[in-house]
């Protein structure tokens, strides 16, 4: 190819210039104020460039952004359909014009330095971004500017999905987009810079109900709390309806609930309240991907019961946890149930006591289930209370003067029992010899119905129960 070396200074003063072959800066190159110059080449900057008008590229076979000196642009115009490729990064301090054609970042970052929502503008141009490892940005100085910000993406078919962020409190800083395609299955997902591990619904692959395209988004700023707007091409969407975006939660190694106001287009979703960002995509058929629980714990507590805790972070149509025990951790059953939030976007704490544990070692999962009846469980946690002491009455409620008490151990020490009833009095007291496990209890008279404290005290610890009396 034909190339055009500039070796020296070079000032370009003149209204409309080009060159139309490759044109390379090795010295010291200013375009002034006013003044453009139009390529219908490549471009290779290994000198120093200074920009105060604006460059033009109207080549008619693609053209390329290059050279080993960082670039900046005053005002940058493409007007190429065969493409612009960008091979390092590029930085544009007032107005970019997509007038034909895409523009590929082409594993670059690509800066726009003028907060205004016009720096930007297009006619049938596009940004193409398309990486599958997040490395194709482009970053917006937004600001605290509140206009709506249009990031002109483009498929790499020519189709227009434009991303959109319009800030409506705070400083949001620099605002950095990302996006790329799939396969029909959401695969490859994104590994960087965050790295998403599934699309699961109740434990099960929910890629028939997620669009197939991902975005990343960041921000640098303080604070900023944005609507964003996330359209796809329609053969990505396919026959997927009600488009609702969700968040990749890396915390929770799984997808908060959709956030609340959300609208939809037969392509797009628009979401209202956003202050946390990352990896994006788009559910729907309402069938959203669902949060992971933040934590999910099991522990004896004082009493030789098990407390059971857990956290999640979001929820979205959850009816009730079922909480379910078993012996081997295969075969499992349902001990209790605890409602749930419903539809949630704040983090939720909730807990079970199992008052009739199992002796020796048991395991624990939680059943997580919908008003529509879909499902998934939790993790499996273990506990041992092998050779724990424990305090269980038997039968209770208590319907006779008389009741069993059974410590699931020998005692190692005298054990001494009182009953209290509600105002603290003294009903009952006795010992239970050491070497034994077992204890009945013998009132001399019946006293009156209601909820009476059992207490059992020795060396080693201090166990409470609430018995019936009948």
């Amino acid at each position: 190819m034909k190339q055009i070396a500039i070796y020296s200074a070079l000032f370009l003063i003149c209204t409309f210039a080009n060159a139309q072959s490759q044109f390379t800066n090795t010295g010291n190159v200013q375009v002034f104020s006013g003044a453009s110059v139009a390529f219908f080449g490549d471009f290779v900057n290994n000198g120093t460039f200074t920009d105060l008008g604006g460059v033009y590229f109207y080549g008619s076979s693609s053209q390329i952004i290059t050279g080993t000196s960082p670039i900046t642009f005053y005002n940058l115009r493409g007007n190429n359909a065969a493409g612009i490729t960008m091979q390092r990064d590029v930085a544009i301090s007032n107005a970019l014009t997509l007038t034909a054609g895409p523009l590929i970042l082409n594993g670059t970052t690509l800066t726009i330095n003028n907060s205004a929502s016009n720096a930007i503008t297009r006619v049938t141009g596009y940004i193409l971004s398309e990486r599958t490892d997040n490395t194709s940005k482009l970053r917006w100085n937004i600001g605290t500017n509140t206009s709506a910000h249009v990031f002109p993406f483009g498929t790499a078919s020519g189709g227009y999905i434009p991303f959109t962020l319009t800030l409506t409190a705070g400083n949001i800083g620099n605002v950095t987009v990302s996006t790329f395609p799939t396969a029909t299955n959401n695969t490859p997902y994104p590994s960087s810079p965050v790295a998403v591990t599934n699309i699961y619904r109740n434990g099960a692959d929910n890629s028939v109900n997620v669009v197939d395209r991902f975005w990343q988004v960041d921000k640098d700023g303080v604070s900023g709390t944005a609507t964003l707007r996330f359209d796809a091409a329609a053969g990505e969407v396919g026959t997927i309806t009600q488009l609702r975006a969700q968040r990749w939660n890396s915390s929770a190694n799984g997808w908060d609930a959709p956030l609340a106001g959300q609208t939809s287009t037969a392509t797009s979703a628009t979401v209202p309240g956003v202050t946390t960002f990352s990896p994006w995509t788009l559910s729907g058929n309402n069938a959203p991907l669902p949060v992971e629980l933040l934590s999910f714990s099991a522990q004896p507590n004082e009493e030789g019961n098990i407390d059971i805790y857990w956290e999640t972070s979001s929820e979205t149509n959850n009816d009730y946890f079922a909480v379910q025990r078993s012996n081997d951790g295969i075969n499992f059953s349902e001990i209790g149930r605890v409602s749930g939030a419903g539809t949630s976007q704040i983090l939720n704490s909730y807990s079970y006591t199992d008052e009739d544990p199992l002796s020796g070692r048991s395991y624990y999962r939680l059943r997580q289930v919908d008003f529509d009846g879909m499902y998934k469980f939790s993790d499996i946690v273990r506990v041992d209370l092998q050779g724990q002491l424990r305090l269980t009455a038997f039968p209770n409620p208590v319907k006779e003067d008389k009741f069993l008490l059974d410590f699931h151990t020998q005692l190692e020490s005298p054990t001494y029992i009182s009953l209290h009833d509600r105002t603290g009095r003294l009903i009952y007291t006795g010992v239970a010899r050491s070497g034994t496990s077992t204890y009945e209890v013998n009132l001399s008279a019946s006293p009156s119905s209601g909820v009476y404290l059992l207490r059992a005290v020795n060396e080693e610890s201090t166990l409470q129960k609430s018995v019936m009396i009948e």
